[in-house]
């Protein structure tokens, strides 16, 4: 006795493995190579790709995120190493372009002021502080200590 799969089963199996294969081409990305002549200007590339923030993408930085603006960041440093610009020129050009937040390192001036100093003055009064009620708890001990043996004296 034979035993025969059924047309529309066998069809809904071939359909169903087609478009599985299908939908992996959209995950698929293209290898990016970027050739340089030295090793040298190769480092320089993957630091200054890893310093540089994505405009699109919130805390990541241009050499690990897959955004069309990232690539095209990518490729513009690529070039401006090629051209020998140096890695201040080429901070400098993403952050006229874009704006300190570019930088995972701003710079100190009016506008990043808060944001470097800040912490240092919150550890300050926090400091300030914590000394302050150590002190205070000295009095209060002292004080305490001093009303306990006038009642002891009372009771006598």
């Amino acid at each position: 006795m034979r035993h025969f799969i059924p047309l529309k089963f066998l069809a809904s199996i071939v359909s169903f493995v087609l478009l599985l294969s299908l939908s992996q081409f959209t995950y698929a990305e293209s290898i990016e190579v970027a050739e340089f002549s030295t090793t040298a200007q190769e480092m320089r590339y993957r630091s200054l790709i890893n310093e540089i923030r994505c405009p699109v993408c919130q805390g990541q930085s241009i050499g690990g995120s897959n955004a069309g603006l990232a690539k095209d960041l990518r490729e513009r440093v690529r070039t401006m190493i090629i051209e020998n610009n140096s890695n201040d020129e080429i901070r400098q050009f993403m952050v006229d372009r874009y704006g300190d937040f570019v930088v995972f390192k701003p710079p100190v001036n009016k506008n990043t002021f808060l944001l470097w100093y800040a912490p240092f003055a919150f550890l300050a009064l926090g400091l300030f502080f914590f000394i302050r009620s150590l002190l205070n708890k000295k009095k209060t001990e002292k004080i305490q200590t001093v009303d306990t043996t006038k009642a002891k004296k009372l009771l006598k």
